[in-house]
């Protein structure tokens, strides 16, 4: 039986994976933040809790977990203010947004890198937007988030290039029908969370052992870096 630690697991993307991991055989520990509303979550995955902006619940979290999983995968993350322009944002808002999509999760990943079996998957959400080669689109404002997805690519690869016989992925989940992939109903996604967890599951499978550092969406495609 495959198994996942998943990182940000009460709701959204994460809730789905665990779900739909588990109805296919898979054993999932999921983590959520403390007080978070667990009922879904409890019904597919053993829970544990972690806030990856908080160095402190490093530990703790190691000690509720298991030994060895096949797979990790760093789902939590923000979108930031909706303004999300370099010329709008205040300092605390940048700072948010890299600790909470960037270095918070690389820094619980290295952390949880002795949980990996040696042959395992590390793998975090990404976005398309964190693309370099595809930032082509003007008048977005999507300056934080975009950032915030490119450093942690940088430093997903970066762990691979330190630790090669792992499979490292940034894997971009598609514009999927969540609070945060509609901004809470502001606009229109273009997937489901359903279509979009089915395809990262079919995704972790297919790369599963192959110790490569991909940019991957939910359906397998390549993305440039």
């Amino acid at each position: 039986m495959p198994s996942i630690l998943i990182i940000g697991a009460e709701r959204g993307l994460g809730l789905g994976l665990a779900e739909t991991l588990h109805a296919q055989g898979w054993a999932v520990t999921g983590t959520a933040r403390a007080g978070a509303d667990t009922t879904a979550l409890q019904e597919v995955a053993q829970v544990a809790h972690v806030d990856v902006t908080q160095a402190d619940q490093i530990d703790p979290l190691r000690r509720q977990i298991g030994d060895a999983f096949d797979v990790i995968f760093l789902v939590a993350g923000i979108f930031g203010p909706l303004y999300n322009a370099v010329t709008e944002a205040t300092d605390a808002e940048f700072a948010e947004i890299m600790l909470t999509n960037c270095f918070g999760p690389i820094r619980l990943a290295h952390r949880l890198l002795d949980r990996l079996s040696s042959n395992g998957t590390l793998a975090v959400m990404s976005s398309h937007r964190g693309s370099i080669t595809l930032n082509t689109e003007p008048d977005l404002h999507l300056d934080l988030y975009r950032a915030s997805k490119a450093a942690l690519n940088m430093l997903a690869r970066t762990i691979h290039a330190d630790y090669p016989d792992l499979t490292v992925l940034s894997i971009h989940s598609g514009w999927a029908a969540t609070s945060m992939g509609t901004l809470n109903g502001a606009v229109n996604a273009e997937i489901s969370v359903d279509e979009s967890v089915r395809g990262m599951a079919q995704v972790l499978a297919a790369q599963a052992g192959t110790r490569r550092s991909l940019y991957l969406d939910w359906q397998g495609n390549l993305l440039p870096w």
